[in-house]
């Protein structure tokens, strides 16, 4: 997937609390450069009501999305579940995804 956004909308960054989801159509796939990862893979959505949010992708996410073969075009759900710890002591940030292919 590539990017494929409309020039006259705005993109903004998703930033969820524990509980929280998102829905909406993709719109493409980039990456971003961030001071914290470097170069950050991302998704872009638009909801129904009309925003752009560009979403930043873990490994989790990014297999999900590859194990789903979604595409733009398709409606996902992403939910974030909050942090949680590994039994070796690192956290991670858990989500879960939905894709609905659009044929």
């Amino acid at each position: 997937m590539t990017e494929n956004l409309p020039a006259t909308n705005k993109v903004t960054y998703w930033h969820p609390s524990a509980g929280e989801t998102i829905a909406g159509i993709i719109q493409g796939s980039g990456t971003c450069n961030n001071s914290l990862y470097n170069e950050q893979k991302t998704l872009i959505l638009q909801q129904d009501n009309g925003p752009i949010v560009r979403i930043d992708l873990n490994r989790y996410l990014i297999h999900s999305l590859k194990q789903h073969n979604a595409a733009l075009g398709d409606l996902v759900t992403v939910t974030f579940h909050g942090k949680e710890q590994k039994n070796n002591g690192r956290s991670f940030n858990r989500y879960t995804l939905l894709v609905d292919k659009i044929a």
